[in-house]
């Protein structure tokens, strides 16, 4: 299933990410994107994550039927839902992981933590306010099918520049493709100009087939998708994470630069909740 010959391109600047060109092999991939659910199979659908303009994950009856009926989507089903695949990610990432925790940033050796590899995230995404004190802290993994089309990442795929949730330890988008031709749905890296309270793009990815993004979700893990302007087709794709039962990022200081664009790590009172809220409701 993973490709020998992949290219691996890891990057430590402006936050630990790592893009992978070919990371499925040529004939697995040919069937994952020839079988992808086309968009009347995501309306159909019954449940939605809300991540993507149509999206479906495990206890979807979209997403049995894929698994049940595609031999490549249940072998990437049982890849992801593995220790091996954690392992994997993790060992990419652990240095990266051991300076994050001996500089605080995170709350306690997350290395440490049990591996649990069934599906525990199914349905809605959990937030922040949805974690709660628990002594059996565990790392789990989630798959997410999902496509875009024009203007995706208006107001869903993060509703503009942010981190992930405090619990996200890390999170991949693998391109799949479905589209002729596109304008806009980049996959963003941010950046925090030095002494100012500002952001400029860093690295922008374009979502060509059979590429894999990582990115460790530290507290400079900026990131957002450049909106679909005009799309022949759809933007198809997995997105993919390892998180905690329990927060593993230590909250950021409370400013108005946080408040913008690091909402999911700082203490939000009602009315900024509210604010964001109605952006997000914007079209």
């Amino acid at each position: 299933m993973i490709n020998e010959k992949k290219k691996i391109t890891f990057f430590d600047y402006p936050f630990p990410y790592i893009k992978i060109d070919n990371f499925l092999e040529k004939n697995f991939f040919s069937s994952l994107e020839n079988n992808f659910p086309k968009i009347a199979d995501f309306k159909k659908n019954t449940r939605t994550v809300n991540r993507m303009d149509f999206d479906t994950t495990f206890g979807d009856n979209l997403y049995i039927k894929l698994i049940s009926e595609i031999d490549e989507y249940q072998k990437f089903h049982n890849y992801v839902y593995s220790k091996e695949f954690i392992n994997y990610f993790l060992n990419l990432f652990k240095d990266s992981i051991n300076k994050e925790f001996l500089n605080k940033n995170i709350i306690d050796n997350i290395l440490n933590y049990q591996i649990r590899t069934e599906p525990f995230e199914v349905g809605k995404i959990i937030g922040k306010k949805d974690l709660k004190r628990n002594d059996g802290k565990f790392l789990y993994p989630r798959l997410d099918i999902g496509a875009g089309i024009e203007g995706y990442g208006k107001k869903n795929g993060g509703g503009g520049i942010h981190i992930d949730n405090p619990q996200r330890l890390i999170s991949m988008l693998f391109y799949v493709g479905g589209y002729k031709k596109i304008i806009g749905g980049e996959h963003r890296v941010w950046k925090k100009v030095k002494n100012k309270d500002v952001l400029e793009i860093h690295d922008s990815i374009k979502p060509e087939k059979n590429i894999l993004i990582i990115s460790l979700q530290n507290d400079r893990a900026f990131h957002d998708v450049n909106p679909i302007n005009s799309i022949d087709g759809s933007r198809n794709a997995f997105y993919m994470a390892i998180s905690s039962n329990v927060k593993i990022w230590k909250k950021v200081k409370r400013n108005k630069f946080n408040i913008k664009f690091n909402r999911n790590r700082v203490d939000l009172n009602f009315f900024e909740k509210l604010k964001n809220l109605l952006k997000n409701l914007r079209f």
